[in-house]
């Protein structure tokens, strides 16, 4: 293995493995992640053993306690809101009760679990964009009218097995002759949360998803991105893949990168 291989290796194996696992009660294990909330505190999951031998995974309520302490109403005047919400916890296949979002699953199935909630927890965070004035929509509603008014053809919410079984989902699936465009939306480029999240799924998916290209949308439009340099690098470490960056202000100009056309 060359030495660039081998600091690769160490990078994924990093990403991979930095969660700590505590047992805070009996049968209730705590996980903190190397990912962040729109708070910048570490992203915390917890997983209860239930007696009839499943698990139910749950963040506790904090995500959407969260939202609503900054201004983000879950009522039920708030239709909106809850029609973005609902979008998401069904498309991740997670349940919300009271506040609290969740996943009930056999131990075997854990894996697969966590990185549904971590991925649910995520989007969820993005819906802070509506605390703004006039602001009714998240920023993958926005790209979805971009590619519809290209007559871009497109799925939305695909998602793909990868090592281990764990299922990863991108915000849009363009087709092109010869593979296909797996796109992930990031509403802030400044947190580089995204771009390693982005990073990792695009290496467990490596030996499924061969003849991809990930494309990382930034709404730098509303979020300017300063740090252009270090998602470049971040992207970089995969080596099995090609990950694009494009903002969403160059949509009008450079539309092959959007389109059903090979890159």
């Amino acid at each position: 293995m060359s030495n660039a291989s081998n600091l690769k290796e160490i990078y994924f194996n990093w990403l991979f493995k930095e969660y700590s696992y505590k047992e805070i009660e009996k049968n209730i294990i705590r996980i903190d992640t190397p990912f962040l909330d729109i708070g910048f505190d570490n992203i915390v999951m917890y997983v209860e053993f239930l007696s009839n031998g499943k698990i139910n995974l749950t963040d506790d309520g904090w995500t959407l306690n969260d939202l609503e302490n900054k201004g983000i109403s879950f009522s039920s005047k708030n239709r909106n809101n809850n029609r973005i919400l609902g979008n998401i916890l069904n498309n991740l296949g997670i349940r919300r009760e009271d506040n609290e979002m969740c996943i009930t699953t056999d131990l075997q199935k854990f894996p697969v679990a966590k990185q549904r909630l971590l991925q649910g927890i995520m989007q969820v965070n993005d819906m802070i964009v509506l605390r703004k004035e006039n602001k009714s929509h998240i920023f993958f509603e926005e790209l979805e009218s971009i590619l519809a008014k290209e007559g871009v053809l497109y799925t939305t919410k695909p998602s793909f097995a990868g090592k281990d079984g764990i299922t990863v989902q991108f915000d849009f699936s363009i087709p092109y002759t010869g593979g296909d465009k797996l796109v992930r939306t990031i509403r802030n480029g400044n947190d580089l949360n995204r771009a390693k999240l982005l990073t990792m799924d695009a290496q467990l998916l490596k030996r499924t998803k061969f003849n991809s290209k990930y494309i990382a949308v930034f709404d730098d439009i509303n979020f300017p991105v300063h740090n252009w340099s270090a998602i470049k690098s971040i992207f970089d470490e995969n080596e099995t893949a090609t990950i694009i960056s494009f903002p969403v202000s160059h949509a009008e100009t450079e539309k092959t990168v959007l389109s059903n056309k090979a890159i």
